[in-house]
């Protein structure tokens, strides 16, 4: 196994519909299971952290689900150093996008943060040379 788990998180503001937040996570990690945490903000707002977490064979697939889009694997190629801590690979996903069904890697404050962490350690090279390879990139 290449991809052991992938970490799916967003914050629900008091202005944002919950319901189309837990769609959109639904159709990017194919789940129904999503917990549910309510959170104050800075200024007493309500906020609610939405969690999916995904293991072995369906981490796996999500993660090509994400990468299968040409430009997302660019995206992440191009910083990949600042993406790795260790065995895990932090991205982030355009929320707004997501809600309207695109999957689309972003940076930025209004967006779905994912972690996903390797599984594949034995292999030859460090981090940085699994998650590309797992990319595509064989350099």
């Amino acid at each position: 196994m290449r991809v052991k788990q992938v970490e799916v998180r967003a914050l629900c503001h008091a202005t944002e519909d919950p319901e189309k937040i837990k769609a959109a996570l639904s159709f990017l990690t194919g789940s129904e299971k999503i917990y549910e945490e309510d959170l104050e903000g800075f200024y007493g707002e309500p906020i609610i952290l939405m969690k999916v977490k995904e293991n072995g064979k369906p981490a796996e697939l999500l993660f090509k689900k994400i990468t299968s889009d040409v430009e997302n694997k660019k995206r992440l190629l191009q910083d990949l150093d600042l993406r790795i801590e260790g065995w895990k690979l932090h991205l982030r996903l355009d929320k707004q996008q997501l809600v309207m069904g695109k999957i689309s890697v972003a940076s930025g404050d209004n967006t779905v943060k994912l972690v996903v962490v390797a599984g594949g350690r034995a292999e030859k090279g460090g981090s940085k040379e699994f998650f590309a390879g797992l990319l595509g990139d064989g350099s």
